[in-house]
C-alpha cells in the first residue's frame, strides 16, 4: 500500500470531527476543475452509447444493469430538484466504472485522484471503487466538472455537506430498481417526497446494519446521518411518538370492557 498523507494529525480530535473536517476538504480532487459547459456536457451526452460500451467492458453483467438503473433514477430525481438531469444520468451511468477492476488498479486510480484519502478509507477496499472512479472519469473521459467528480467520489460514503447532485447520485444508489434489502421501499418511496428524508432513513438502516455485524463505521457516513438528523430526527420523532400512541389508543380500545 503507498504511504498516504493524512489529511488532520491532531489527535486530540474526536473521530467525528475528524470526518467532517475530511470531508469539507473535498475539493481537494477537483483542483483545476470547472463546471462543465452546457456545450461540453452536450458532447459527454452524446458518447453515452460509447461509454456503455466501455462500462459493459468493465464490470460484471449485474453491475452494468445497476448502474443504468441508478443513472435511470438519479435523472428521475434530478428533476425532481431541479438539478442538472444530465449530469446525474452520467454520474449514475459511470458512478461504480471502478467497482470489479483489479485491487492494483483501484489503488494507482485512488493515488491520482490527489486525494490524502482519510485512513478509514484506505484499510477498507470496498470503498476504493469510488474514489477511483472519479479519478477515471475525469482522467480517462475527460468530464472535468467538480460537482460531478465529487457525486462519484463520495457516492458509498456519502459526507456533509453534499451538493444536491451528490445528493441525487448517493440516494439514486440507494434505491434502484433492483434494489430488494429488507426496507428498501419505505427508503425509496421518501426518495421521491425529500432527499434529506431518503438519506436519514437509508443512513439509518446503513449504521444498523454496520453495527449488528460488528463492521466499522466511516466517518464521512457518520457526519452526513448526524447532519441530516439535526435538520429532521425531531420531526420524525415526533412522528413516531404519535404514530406509537395511536396504536396504544387502539389496543386501548380493543381490550376495554364493553
Amino acid at each position: 500500500m503507498s504511504d498516504y498523507t493524512k489529511l488532520w494529525e491532531n489527535p486530540a480530535n474526536p473521530e467525528l470531527e475528524v470526518a467532517i473536517q475530511s470531508a469539507e476538504a473535498a475539493n481537494v480532487c477537483t483542483a483545476g476543475t470547472r463546471e462543465l459547459t452546457p456545450e461540453e456536457l452536450e458532447e459527454h451526452l452524446g458518447k453515452v452509447e460509447e461509454y456503455k460500451a466501455l462500462l459493459k467492458k468493465q464490470v460484471d453483467e449485474r453491475r452494468y444493469i445497476h448502474s443504468l438503473n441508478v443513472a435511470d433514477c438519479a435523472k428521475e430525481l434530478a428533476e425532481l430538484n431541479g438539478v442538472d438531469t444530465g449530469k446525474a444520468y452520467l454520474c449514475g451511468l459511470l458512478h461504480d466504472i471502478e467497482k470489479n477492476r483489479p485491487w492494483d488498479e483501484q489503488e494507482r486510480y485512488m493515488e491520482q485522484l490527489g486525494d490524502a484519502l482519510p485512513d478509514h478509507v484506505i484499510q477498507n477496499k470496498k470503498l476504493w471503487h469510488a474514489p477511483a472512479g472519479a479519478a477515471f472519469m475525469r482522467d480517462e473521459l475527460g468530464i472535468l466538472d467538480a460537482d460531478m467528480i465529487r457525486a462519484i467520489k463520495y457516492h458509498t460514503t456519502g459526507r456533509p455537506n453534499m451538493s444536491p447532485l451528490e445528493k441525487v447520485l448517493y440516494v439514486a444508489d440507494y434505491v434502484s430498481i433492483e434494489r430488494d434489502y429488507p426496507g428498501v421501499e419505505r427508503v425509496r418511496e421518501a426518495a421521491y417526497r425529500n432527499l434529506d428524508e431518503a438519506i436519514l432513513i437509508g443512513g439509518r438502516f446503513t449504521l444498523i446494519s454496520l453495527l449488528e455485524r460488528y463492521r466499522k463505521v466511516n466517518y464521512d457516513t457518520f457526519a452526513m446521518y448526524n447532519e441530516v438528523a439535526e435538520l429532521m430526527g425531531e420531526q420524525f420523532e415526533a412522528a413516531a411518538a404519535k404514530e406509537e400512541a395511536e396504536a396504544r389508543a387502539k389496543v386501548a380500545k380493543v381490550d376495554a370492557p364493553h
